[in-house]
């Protein structure tokens, strides 16, 4: 069975069987499988028109789904794929969970909410935590489809903008946290690099230039 991997934190990529696959027809194949993984769930056809040619009409745009669909299945190799990645009919289409992928995003949504659902007050005095939020900071290369836009579909990128927003400021509390926690057990270097890593995301964040004057002082 070939793993798909797809990593949507900083520039696009995807893998299958560890080879590269880039032989994507359009940024509209690219923009349907970004959206299916992230929104796993079964899409109305129509809904997913709406989305990538909300101008176009109707029976041009159904086409054009088609097509992406069809290029889009022949680049995961789905016809032979066991289970398939793709579960498609005429009444909606949807990335199969079952099938053998993975996702950045997903990855470190789950490490994150596996920190936020533990009881404790301080989440810095947890080692658990701090390798989970650790290991979702290394998954986030940059932000969510970085430099990936759809000039003619106002309905994709303004979903690209929100979940743009929403990860880039996980990835910021992730990175504060960590710095405190290095901060407060003497590791200095490292927190200097959790703090500079935040003014790499957002230079104008004043948290995180408080945090780097105090370590830079001890």
């Amino acid at each position: 069975m070939a793993h798909l991997a797809v990593r949507l934190l900083g520039t696009f990529q995807v893998t299958l069987a560890e080879a590269p696959v880039t032989a994507f027809e359009s940024d509209k194949v690219r923009a349907l499988l970004a959206y299916l993984l992230v929104e796993a769930q079964p899409h109305r056809p129509a809904a997913l028109i709406g989305l990538l040619w909300p101008d176009m009409p109707e029976a041009s745009a159904r086409h054009n789904l088609s097509q992406v669909l069809f290029n889009l299945r022949q680049l995961l190799g789905d016809r032979t794929a066991q289970p398939p990645f793709l579960i498609a009919n005429r009444d909606a289409i949807q990335f199969n969970p079952a099938s053998d992928a993975s996702l950045d995003v997903t990855t470190f949504q789950r490490l994150l909410a596996a920190c936020d659902a533990q009881p404790h007050e301080q989440i810095e005095r947890c080692p658990s935590c701090l390798q989970q939020l650790q290991q979702a900071v290394d998954l986030y290369r940059g932000d969510f489809l970085h430099q990936f836009f759809l000039n003619d579909s106002a309905a994709f990128e303004e979903w690209s903008v929100l979940q743009r927003e929403h990860l880039h400021r996980r990835a910021l509390t992730a990175l504060t946290h960590l710095a405190a926690a290095n901060e407060a057990s003497g590791n200095y270097p490292r927190a200097i690099q959790n703090c500079e890593r935040q003014l790499a995301l957002d230079p104008w964040r004043e948290e995180a230039h408080c945090q780097l004057m105090r370590v830079l002082a001890r």
